[in-house]
């Protein structure tokens, strides 16, 4: 690592001042200062860029939004440094996250992953962890990441792969994070995982992503889908069972609309929904409209986990 190299914090953030001090304090209390710290203020009603200015930002402002996949685009665009992290204004950072990732940033690496901690807001309660295998990474990394995604917070990349990729798919309101990724590993982008809680995400039930999860499941099933005519064995497997999961949750939802889409990708990968223990069910599944022996595997999972 040479002595030029230098390091980027990214915010991107709509109506966001009410959160923005609890990043703050955990930026200025970093063991190993960010280099520039740019803040896009993506068509706040809020005084959360007066907020980034007095905290050091230097902030673009936007008279409207368009959405965050844009709003990280143009920090990418406007900020220098070798290395970029991008962070969401309502999640935190461990006071030595750039000392510990900045170690891994060498010349023959392009992204550091750290592992994440997703706490809920309400009570403080640890809702998920998020781990990662290098090994498998490296092995299979688009079959690793339509399991294991690596977040919009938890990735250090170097700029200019970053950009030579295109940076985020604009188009994109959910899993544009999963969807850079899985293009950045498909172009040879190398890859260090570090294998700590150096990152914190807050989940709320009343956050956008948790109001439209339908929309964000239909989301993943189109980028598996354009994945599958590319698709190896090993990635196909990983779509079918990913789409019967995704399934799953369209029928906790009560979206049971889209329930037929999902189990058709799946088929399609190869896979033979629904996947049960039930020799009942297996023998019916044969017989039976593929959308009705999923409703009842559905209700037996939910038997089970009660």
């Amino acid at each position: 690592m040479t002595s030029h190299t230098t390091y980027g914090l990214l915010v991107p953030c709509r109506n966001g001042a009410r959160y923005l001090p609890r990043l703050f304090d955990s930026m200025r209390a970093q063991t190993r200062p960010f280099d520039q710290f740019w803040f896009f203020d993506d068509g706040s009603d809020d005084d959360s860029g007066a907020l980034a200015e007095r905290a050091g930002a230097r902030v673009i402002r936007a008279d409207r939004s368009g959405g965050p996949s844009a709003a990280r685009n143009r920090l990418a665009a406007e900020c220098n440094c070798t290395w970029l992290h991008f962070h969401d204004a309502d999640d935190t950072m461990a006071p030595n996250y750039l000392e510990r990732i900045s170690s891994f940033a060498s010349e023959a690496i392009d992204l550091v992953v750290c592992d994440m901690l997703w706490i809920e807001e309400a009570t403080g309660r640890v809702d998920n962890l998020w781990r990662y295998d290098q090994a498998a990474l490296t092995r299979h990394p688009a079959a690793s990441l339509l399991v294991n995604t690596i977040g919009g917070i938890n990735g250090l990349y170097r700029r200019a792969p970053f950009l030579a990729a295109g940076g985020f798919d604009e188009s994109l309101t959910y899993w544009e994070d999963m969807e850079l990724n899985l293009r950045l590993f498909a172009r040879g982008i190398r890859c260090a995982v570090v294998n700590e809680d150096l990152v914190t995400a807050y989940r709320r039930t009343a956050s956008y992503s948790n109001s439209n999860l339908g929309e964000v499941w239909r989301v993943k099933l189109r980028i598996m889908r354009s994945l599958l005519a590319q698709a190896d064995a090993e990635l196909k497997a990983t779509i079918a069972r990913e789409a019967e999961t995704i399934a799953d949750r369209f029928a906790l939802l009560d979206s049971w609309h889209d329930v037929p889409t999902a189990l058709a990708l799946g088929v399609e990968a190869g896979g033979d929904p629904p996947a049960t223990r039930s020799l009942a069910l297996r023998l019916l599944k044969h017989v039976l409209p593929r959308r009705w022996s999923f409703r009842l595997q559905h209700y037996r999972r939910r038997r089970e986990t009660r």
